[in-house]
């Protein structure tokens, strides 16, 4: 019989170098288009311009690139993901515990945010948008409840003393769930038939820190960290060049390179090529979510996800390179280059060689000529080419193969009524529903990693505080979850305009008889817990009939003390 999962053996030394080495080399053309196309957003493409010119040349390098990322990653994470929890049964108990889970998990999501001072959800859309993947990291951290109270069996506490006092340490604690992005190009996958199988993160961290964390010391041949009484040289790491590294007494490295392996079962670290630390880590699943933004069919991993940017490659440094062309030709038009013509012999007695004298040109002062001299400037002859044409070409090409400049509200011909500009926007936006999707389905694998974390790990409720619930304090604990890990993200990055119009739709709709209000709720504006919110129409539609109003107005009469007239019932009920 095959051997289970449970019985294959933790990762070994010799395996993590093996698989850091082959990987490096699966991905490396991948991480080296990333970075060519990081290069291009951050303007760091120099403009292809003749070495004879170079020096006298100046570069216009255009913000294109990161103008529409920044736009396209605006409009996607303009609104919070939402998360909704199905219930798992349509009885009102399990109405309320699905409720619970997803203010608990929408608030959660913002406390890790806050802790992380970074907006790690707008990261990983950053990454899918601009790297053409993003990757996101979930660690349950028990170091932030070290301070958990303990109850010895001989204090005089109650349990319910007790009880209270650990709910407090745990609502003014750290919330003991931390996420992070990852950068991509230090994230390698290993994926099989069922997806995510185990993976690497190899990245450089500050030695300081690596060297506190895991208790090593600085080799001084290799300056390299080491473990204490291990193998002062060891393996050489990946990827490293021999020669100074290896001579003695070598300076330390300011970084330590920490290659991290993850499975569903087993995790590992090695730190500048030893093995550190490594176990079970009980969570039951991978901790990294790889998602990709505009997903390809290949298996290439240099092609599997595909940048915004890869259709502007090639776009925008030929638009920096005519737009260089067009200032210089406007530079030298209005300062152009002095010189001399009909040149008259001199006397050699007054020059070195006989040739023609250097000529010290300074705009606004007279400049001397001798007989027979001419003072012209270097002029472009014949019909100059049309840049202008040019330019508007590959302005319109980027247009296209970006995001279209309707999306952001430019009509295209600057002239549009509103129904075709709202139009033209949703047929634009069409192209980055994918990303959104994938981000919605990579925030779910997210969220169900948590909640069995806090059902296996921490095994107790957490608590996290939301200012704009009614209830403050939400506590979530394995009862509360139960095994049931069913949950929808919604991403929503339509703006104000959209929202109206599909308001809109939605009242034509149900008015015409046409959908239900439940679909409206869902499908058109975005109301996941539809039910909840009908109830309280109904109850609105309640509070507004006559007879519950006249209800209310004898109720509020009496506990004032006071006896309604006949009239007033009267119009109460007329009301």
């Amino acid at each position: 019989m095959p051997d289970s999962d449970a019985q294959r053996p933790p990762p070994g030394e010799a395996y993590l170098r093996e698989l850091e080495e082959q990987l490096l080399a699966e991905f490396g053309e991948r991480n080296a288009r990333i970075e060519r196309l990081r290069r291009l957003r951050h303007m760091e493409t120099p403009v292809d311009i003749p070495p004879a010119y170079r020096t006298s040349a100046r570069e216009v390098r255009t913000p294109l690139a990161r103008e529409q990322l920044k736009r396209v990653i605006g409009s996607l994470t303009a609104n919070r993901p939402l998360v909704h929890v199905p219930p798992a049964e349509p009885t009102e108990a399990a109405r309320a515990g699905a409720d619970l889970r997803a203010r608990w998990t929408n608030a959660a999501l913002r406390r890790m945010d806050s802790e992380a001072a970074r907006d790690v959800f707008g990261m990983l859309i950053d990454a899918m948008v601009a790297d053409g993947a993003g990757v996101l990291k979930l660690l349950y951290a028990p170091d932030r409840w070290a301070g958990y109270p303990r109850r010895s069996a001989h204090s005089d506490q109650s349990a319910d003393a007790f009880l209270q006092r650990a709910e407090r340490f745990k609502k003014s604690a750290r919330f003991p769930l931390a996420w992070r992005d990852v950068d991509v190009t230090t994230f390698y996958p290993l994926e099989g038939e069922d997806g995510l199988e185990a993976c690497l993160e190899i990245a450089e961290r500050p030695r300081h820190l690596v060297q506190r964390r895991y208790g090593l010391i600085t080799d001084k041949r290799s300056g390299h960290l080491v473990p204490p009484g291990g193998d002062p040289v060891g393996a050489p790491l990946v990827g490293a060049q021999s020669g100074p590294a290896e001579a003695p007494n070598a300076a330390p490295r300011a970084t330590a390179r920490v290659v991290e392996y993850w499975d569903d079962e087993y995790f590992a670290y090695l730190v500048d090529g030893h093995l550190v630390r490594r176990g079970r880590h009980g969570y039951g699943a991978i901790p990294y979510v790889h998602a990709y933004g505009d997903q390809t069919p290949s298996r290439d991993p240099a092609k599997a996800g595909v940048s915004m940017l890869a259709s502007m490659e090639y776009l925008v440094p030929l638009l920096d390179q005519l737009l260089t062309m067009k200032q210089n030709a406007l530079f030298l038009y209005a300062y152009p280059t002095p010189k001399i013509t009909n040149f008259t012999p001199i006397d050699p007695s007054l020059s070195n060689d006989g040739r023609p004298r250097a000529l010290d040109f300074q705009p606004g002062q007279i400049l001397p000529l001798y007989a027979g001299e001419d003072l012209t400037f270097l002029q472009w002859q014949g019909t100059p080419p049309d840049l202008d044409e040019l330019i508007a070409q590959t302005r319109a090409m980027i247009d296209q193969a970006g995001a279209p400049s309707v999306l952001f509200g430019v009509p295209p011909d600057g002239n549009a009524s509103g129904y075709l500009l709202n139009q033209l926007i949703n047929t634009a936006r069409v192209s980055f529903q994918q990303v959104a999707r994938h981000a919605e389905q990579a925030l779910e694998r997210v969220v169900q990693l948590m909640w069995r974390l806090v059902e296996t790990r921490i095994g107790e409720t957490v608590f996290v505080f939301e200012a704009e619930d009614d209830h403050g304090w939400i506590g979530l604990g394995p009862r509360d979850i139960d095994g049931y890990h069913a949950v929808r993200v919604r991403l929503d990055p339509l703006g104000p305009a959209d929202d109206v119009a599909q308001g809109t739709l939605a009242a034509s709709l149900v008015g015409a008889r046409l959908a239900s209000r439940r679909w409206a709720m869902r499908e058109k504006l975005g109301i996941e817990d539809a039910e909840t919110v009908e109830d309280e129409i109904l109850l609105d539609e309640l509070i507004d009939a006559p007879e519950v109003r006249t209800a209310i107005a004898r109720e509020a009469l009496a506990q004032a003390g006071l006896r309604p007239t006949p009239a007033t019932e009267a119009s109460n009920a007329g009301a």
